[in-house]
Order: structure tokens, then sequence, then C-alpha cells
């Protein structure tokens, strides 16, 4: 019973510490945007696997309210044109919103834009009201 109970401690704690390197070492994309006419900042990790925190994001005029993403689905697909005419692969994203209490409060649903440089489409917020969003990334100087 001792050792059991040594055993799962031991890998309580080397996964705990596992979780900690990943954080720590975590390296966000950072991008910058509107949602509708509200202003933001959103850092996205880029290697994150579905059903996992995928980064946050903040209204600028709210710097420390972070809302959570979660990468709900993600999907490689042929971009078209207005007439339907593929012309370049980009990835589909939809990452759900979850505020600093825990609630979801609203979903991104957008796809690479053309140069691979941003994400743009819809996002629903928790009343189901929907505003298109346009994020570009901000390289660091």
């Amino acid at each position: 019973m001792k050792q059991t109970l040594f055993a799962m401690l031991l890998c309580l704690a080397c996964g705990t510490q596992t979780v900690l390197a990943q954080t720590q070492n975590t390296k966000y994309e950072k991008f910058v945007g509107k949602i509708g006419e509200y202003d933001i900042t959103l850092f996205f990790n880029p290697q994150v696997t579905v059903g996992n925190n995928s980064g946050y994001y903040f209204y600028n005029d709210r710097p420390k309210n972070h809302f959570t993403l979660i990468l709900k689905f993600y999907e490689a697909k042929m971009r078209e044109d207005a007439t339907g005419m593929p012309v370049a692969w980009g990835h589909h994203w939809i990452l759900e919103e979850y505020s600093p209490a825990g609630n979801h409060t609203g979903t991104f649903d957008g796809i690479e834009m053309a140069m691979g440089d941003g994400f743009e489409g819809t996002f629903t917020n928790a009343k189901g009201e929907k505003f298109e969003f346009k994020l570009v990334q901000k390289f660091e100087e």
C-alpha cells in the first residue's frame, strides 16, 4: 500500500513539474487586431493540440482581464477566392474563450489569412451576437 501511494505521489509530482516546465517554456505568437470595433491583443501557441489551452487575449482597454483560449478544432484546408477557385492552403481554427471566472463566454471561428500572418473570421459571444474579427501577427522589434 505504501509503495503504491508513493508511486502515485511520484507520478503526480513528475506530472506537475512537466506542466510547469511546459508553461514556462511556451512560446506564444503575438497578434493584434479587432473584434468588431474593440481592439484586442492575443497570444497564441501554434504548437498546441485540440482540447488544450492555446493562449489568451485581452481587450486593450482592459489589459489585466485575460480570457483563456482553448483550441476546439483545427484543419488544414484550401482557401478559395470569391469565384470558388482554390488559391492557397490555410488553416481553419475554432478557439473557445473562457472568462477569468472560468465561464465559456465566446468562440472564435476563423481561417488563416492568405499571407499566413494572421487570422480572420467570426467571433460569437455568450449571447449569440456575432462580430467579425481580424488579427495580424505582431513581430517584436
